[in-house]
């Protein structure tokens, strides 16, 4: 990362347009494991992009943040998918969703591993 890009992160990251969230579940296998962190941009101007590895908030009772990746896009609602289908909490068990369930599009992600002293 070249120092203007550091210095927007740093930027958008003080200004409340990147959010960091931690994976839970090994539904996005192998791209994210459990445990990962990913860093999301949350700005407004933050839109599904099909293919993009986005944080949604779950449509069931207590709206989790979930990671998932966007499968298809309509009109007014997206749909999302899981890495690894076994594992999947996702579009083909609560449908699509809302933009307003968007949170953001995730811009880069560590595993707790790689960043560990060893």
């Amino acid at each position: 990362m070249n120092l203007r890009a550091a210095l927007r992160e740093v930027v958008g990251s003080a200004l409340g347009h990147r959010r960091l969230y931690r994976v839970s579940g090994q539904s996005m296998l192998p791209t994210l494991r459990s445990g990962d962190l990913v860093w999301v941009d949350v700005s407004a101007a933050a839109q599904p992009e099909l293919g993009a590895l986005v944080v949604v908030r779950s449509p069931e009772p207590r709206g989790k943040p979930l990671v998932k990746r966007v499968s298809s896009l309509g009109d007014s609602t997206f749909a999302v998918g899981s890495d690894s289908p076994v594992e999947a909490r996702d579009s083909r068990s609560f449908g699509s969703l809302k933009l307003s369930h968007f949170i953001g599009t995730v811009i880069a992600h560590w595993s707790p591993s790689v960043l560990r002293d060893t």
